[in-house]
């Protein structure tokens, strides 16, 4: 079930499409070191920014992608109501595929390259790279087996608590 707070719409009947947390950003959420094979490692950029000033950038980029994720995402699912309403479970899984295929790869890939690229202090760089790698492995995932993400209503849980440690707490709250 995908919850109100992740977006969720629900039908006339008051059901949810039967997708578990599918974020915002889902994002969107291949990109710049990263692939469906999981094999590749997301490398960033270092630069001049300050810490502060690159969390700030950062939390920007996962905020905007959240919001962005949801609104297509309830677009999406109002364009396709009917099965979203219906008893079509093998619908239902296309939905799904086709939700994380062009909503939420691309959202979170694209988190991934431009937070990348933002330029991290040469000391916080491992910190970016360790929550863009969890968010890149954990899409890889998804899109390897689409009904495996719908098992937990937090599928970006670690991505979450690394950029909560890393202090990247706008990039975090994304998820929630």
């Amino acid at each position: 079930m995908l919850p109100r707070a992740m977006g969720g719409v629900s039908g006339a009947k008051g059901s949810f499409l039967p997708i578990a947390a599918l974020i915002a950003l889902l994002l969107a959420f291949a990109a710049a070191g990263c692939g469906s094979s999981g094999s590749n490692e997301v490398t960033v950029k270092t630069g001049s920014l300050s810490k502060a000033a690159f969390i700030a950038k950062a939390d920007a980029i996962c905020e905007a992608a959240r919001t962005e994720f949801l609104a297509k995402y309830t677009k999406f699912l109002e364009a396709h109501r009917s099965v979203v309403n219906s008893e079509d479970e093998a619908g239902k899984e296309v939905l799904l595929s086709e939700i994380i295929d062009s909503i939420l790869a691309p959202n979170i890939e694209g988190q991934v390259t431009r937070i990348s690229k933002l330029g991290a202090p040469e000391d916080f760089a491992p910190e970016v790279e360790n929550f863009l790698n969890a968010l890149q492995g954990r899409m890889d995932k998804a899109l390897d087996n689409p009904q495996a993400f719908t098992t937990t209503p937090t599928p970006f849980v670690q991505a979450e608590n690394i950029a909560r440690q890393a202090t990247m707490n706008g990039c975090a709250e994304s998820f929630s």
